[in-house]
């Protein structure tokens, strides 16, 4: 592998300190939203030098395929917040309120569901616009960033296989799929040195509730 002499848990113990440090700064929503667009931009840098062109162009996803935006999401609460500061932000009262129904539609929707039958019925995350692009790509969940798939019609038949209770390899940048994976687990590391809470939860039952009622020191 091309990657073997990478350290994975030096780069885990490197997010869970920088998530520590940041969080520790402030406790407001803004506060919470700027140690996040730190630790991704710190995880998307990491990619960028270590993944070189040929690697990356065996990527097949893109702007518009949302091929497996239907499955459950989960993500940590500082994610959930620089979600909804992002939509406080980059968009008007019209459009949050528009999305705001939407997110709160679909966390009604899949409160019960298991990623199966989530596929089987074809459940879009809320976010998509109507041409399948994200309208949170910049802020989106460090679980969408490690996902990604070489060929766009085996991707599709894993999650039919998926919506079936069977499985179908699905040929993925294992890296990009460890070093995330990593990523995520030291921001919750971070957020355990400080007390906070570091549970997994459904995307947009967790939004959801944060648009309801937005509490700047609920982590």
């Amino acid at each position: 592998m091309p990657h073997d002499s990478f350290d994975f848990t030096a780069f885990g113990s490197e997010i869970a300190g920088r998530m520590a440090r940041g969080m520790g700064k402030g406790r407001d929503a803004a506060g919470v939203a700027a140690a996040m667009a730190e630790i991704t931009a710190f995880v998307e840098a990491t990619l960028a030098g270590e993944m070189d062109g040929a690697e990356r162009a065996l990527i097949a996803c893109g702007p518009g395929c949302a091929a497996c935006c239907v499955v459950n999401v989960t993500l940590l609460l500082p994610e959930a917040v620089a979600i909804t500061e992002y939509l406080r932000t980059a968009f008007d009262a019209g459009e949050r309120g528009a999305l705001a129904a939407a997110v709160g539609d679909t966390a009604r929707t899949v409160r019960w569901m298991d990623d199966a039958e989530r596929i089987r019925r074809r459940i879009p995350c809320p976010f998509l616009d109507r041409a399948g692009w994200c309208r949170i790509h910049p802020v989106r969940p460090l679980t969408c960033r490690a996902v990604t798939s070489t060929d766009p019609l085996a991707c599709r038949r894993a999650l039919d296989a998926a919506a079936g209770d069977e499985e179908e390899p699905l040929l993925m940048n294992l890296f990009q799929k460890f070093l995330v994976d990593t990523a995520f687990r030291g921001v919750a590391e971070g957020l355990a040195r400080l007390g906070r809470d570091d549970r997994g939860r459904e995307l947009t039952q967790a939004v959801a509730a944060l648009l309801q009622a937005p509490v700047a020191n609920r982590e």
